[in-house]
């Protein structure tokens, strides 16, 4: 299994007169790793890649079954779940994990601290949930025939992000159309100015979100990966763009910035969670269809599989993650840091919601220089 812990990034920074002046980050150096499943029979990729790919493991799962499978309407009901529920789960703890013990009390400590003590009960429910459709891990058993599959419990999960996170109904917190109207505890974003930082060139591929993508204006060169022949920025707030008008609002006024980013995470969690429904199936068809290519939205967005199947065994594989557009060289994650203020070279945690408001899916090492010496290093991510 790949680690989310194994430092994948390396993102130099330099900072001058109190401020991030040129940003350098070394592109996603985990790539090919889906070559181990060259030569393994199609119909098992599914139950082999949670074991590989722990993170967004159903968005991987979704991706492969959209490329490759034909799925009877009980299973695509189950699999788009699982996709909903993992976003869901993780968006919910992301700011208790990165953001509200650099601004928040004592009680935000991570993760000692009672909030994320709460937080992460909610994640072990939703987690629970997911086992309901399909079962123990790698928790693809929506894919066996006759299996039975269901959805039931989501209320404890709402009342948990109305009670908690946000402090208002699902549908007043999704009405809200500005900042000020904030409450619980996503009301404390409003500490941290809007930073303009961000290519705001931005890409979604798809479900859950209303938009497709060419894959033929992919130009992937191993260490990053262009659309268009430009960099993008995918994630939450590329998500967030396709339908939310109070992210569309604060993003005309403001441009792109952490707080946008970490605020669009909860809007696409309280979307998701606006459209899941309860449900009881039993598992109908899996079966492999042929080579192709898939595209899901994930955690940190666009996710892309192109698969290639002879004789029932697969012959070609690739995998573009989200983490290879943001972290390209000279793209999003460079400069969503670039013009950041930092107020102590030592402890830059300006830095560290920069960074991880794009939330790579393995470790950024983030190394501060000031006037060419090494001030500090950092490794943000591999949690959430």
């Amino acid at each position: 299994m790949l680690d989310p812990l194994l430092e994948v990034i390396k993102l130099k920074v330099e900072v001058d007169d109190g401020r991030v002046l040129n940003a350098k980050s070394s592109g996603n150096r985990l790539r090919n790793y889906e070559k181990a499943f060259i030569s393994k029979e199609a119909n098992k990729i599914p139950f082999i890649i949670p074991r590989v790919l722990s993170t967004c493991a159903n968005s991987h799962v979704f991706a492969f079954l959209e490329a490759t499978s034909n799925l009877g309407e009980a299973t695509i009901i189950a699999a788009r779940s699982m996709v909903d529920l993992e976003i869901i789960e993780s968006h919910l703890r992301h700011p208790y994990a990165y953001w509200f013990p650099k601004i928040g009390g004592k009680e935000f400590d991570f993760p000692s601290g009672k909030k994320f003590r709460e937080v992460s009960a909610i994640s072990r429910k939703i987690r629970e949930l997911m086992e309901r459709i399909g079962g123990k891990w790698p928790s693809v058993g929506y894919l066996t025939s006759g299996q039975k599959i269901e959805l039931l419990g989501l209320d404890p999960v709402v009342k948990f992000f109305e009670e908690r996170i946000v402090g208002m109904s699902l549908q007043d917190f999704m009405d809200i159309s500005s900042m000020e109207e904030l409450k619980g505890d996503i009301s404390l974003l409003n500490s941290v100015p809007f930073w303009r930082t961000g290519l705001e060139e931005y890409l979604t591929s798809g479900f859950p979100f209303s938009r497709s993508i060419d894959l033929g204006k992919i130009r992937d060169y191993g260490i990053g990966v262009e659309y268009d022949g430009k960099k993008v920025e995918v994630g939450p707030l590329a998500q967030a763009l396709t339908f939310d008008p109070l992210i569309k609002k604060l993003h005309y006024k403001y441009g792109a910035s952490p707080v946008l980013r970490e605020l669009s995470r909860i809007r696409v969690a309280g979307k998701l969670l606006s459209e899941l429904k309860e449900f009881e199936n039993v598992a109908d068809q899996y079966e492999i269809r042929g080579s192709g290519s898939g595209v899901v939205e994930s955690i940190r967005g666009t996710l892309i599989h192109r698969v290639r199947i002879d004789n029932g065994f697969i012959t070609d594989y690739s995998i573009i993650q989200p983490t290879t557009f943001n972290a390209t060289p000279g793209g999003a994650l460079e400069e969503a840091v670039k013009g950041i203020p930092i107020s102590d070279l030592k402890d830059p945690w300006e830095l560290s919601l920069a960074v991880s408001s794009l939330d790579s899916c393995f470790v950024t090492e983030v190394e501060v220089q000031s006037k060419g010496i090494v001030v500090t290093k950092k490794r943000i991510g591999g949690f959430c």
